[in-house]
């Protein structure tokens, strides 16, 4: 028993084996070395501050790669974002207006009237195809419904039936005019990536006449047609959904054999103005030229000759047949004006 009272048994449990004391040294070194280098680094508010930040990284790095999330993002720094939305709505809306716009069915009437009025008139509708199909979004899509058809492809074509093309001329039968009502200009598919455009070419002819030859489209800066002595028509808009073609009919001008019959009663009928007109000017009475002029188209107009330019055609060309020239002068020469 020590004399503190202590039991050595005791005394020998509160004293430390050489290893465990050195034991004991290094940990406590460990520990003023940890608390000396403040602890470790990676500690749980460090690694979310991290990933916090490598995120936000991440996030920068996709948005300003993204036009369209720049400027949302750009928009809600500014404060700005529901504007933002409403200019995105309002473009979006516009698009599709323009697109509609671009596709819309459009259908016109036209109504074809000639003379002599048992021509034969040939109409052929002509169908080109627009094919925006491979468009990846609207705006590539309008970019693509704004541009022209190929016209160099072959077009899909056939013919419109009318009254013309059933007449019996043996029993003198006309056509009086020949309506062409709600034809289509341009129609598109259900999805409104594909537009149809329609042309039509329109041939009137008669025997004894020379034809005449019509083209009507609704694109102005179509390119040239390869046919020559066509006359090309454009579609216009004349009101909400109302599409018309400016024709102010169509006479055909006859051949110069055709037309010798009426040429020699137009020029007894002239050689007649001409003895009226000398003899009343040296009666002393003033008649004008520009009168004389007057009288004489409403001569030519009489017999079938719609202009000066027609009739001196003819002439021209019949004054090449010098036996008719020599029996066409006797005549005149043998002729009493009433």
């Amino acid at each position: 028993m020590d004399p503190r009272g202590r039991d050595p048994k005791d005394v020998h449990e509160l004293l430390l084996t050489e290893d465990e004391e050195s034991g004991r040294v290094r940990n406590d070194d460990d520990v003023m070395d940890v608390r000396r280098r403040g602890g470790p680094f990676f500690t749980p508010p460090v690694i979310v501050i991290t990933v916090v930040l490598a995120l936000t990284a991440i996030g920068l790095l996709i948005i300003y790669s993204n036009p369209v999330l720049e400027e949302q993002f750009e928009a809600l720094l500014a404060g700005e974002l529901g504007t933002y939305k409403e200019q995105l709505r309002k473009a979006e809306e516009d698009r599709i207006r323009e697109i509609e716009n671009l596709t819309s069915n459009r259908y016109g009437s036209l109504t074809l009237f000639y003379s002599p009025r048992d021509a034969r008139v040939t109409i052929t509708e002509r169908k080109f195809a627009l094919d925006c199909s491979s468009a990846a979004n609207d705006t590539a899509l309008i970019e693509c419904l704004r541009g022209r058809v190929d016209y160099a492809r072959t077009p899909a074509e056939q013919q419109i039936d009318n009254p013309s093309l059933h007449i019996d001329r043996s029993k003198k039968e006309v056509v009086e005019q020949i309506p062409l009502s709600d034809i289509p200009i341009q129609e598109a598919s259900e999805d409104r990536k594909k537009v149809f455009r329609y042309e039509y070419r329109v041939v009137m002819e008669r025997e004894g006449y020379y034809p005449r030859m019509f083209y009507i489209t609704g694109d102005k800066d179509r390119p040239p047609l390869d046919e020559r002595d066509t006359e090309v028509l454009y579609w216009s808009q004349r009101g909400p959904g109302i599409f018309a073609v400016d024709f102010r009919g169509a006479d055909l001008m006859p051949k110069p054999e055709t037309a010798k019959e009426n040429y020699v009663k137009a020029r007894l009928d002239l050689l007649c103005l001409s003895r009226d007109v000398e003899k009343k000017r040296k009666e002393g009475k003033n008649i004008s030229d520009d009168t004389v002029y007057g009288v004489q188209l409403e001569i030519l107009n009489r017999h079938g000759f719609k202009t000066f330019d027609e009739w001196n055609r003819i002439d021209a060309a019949l004054r090449e047949d010098a036996d008719f020239v020599k029996s066409l002068d006797k005549e005149l020469k043998a002729h009493r004006c009433e």
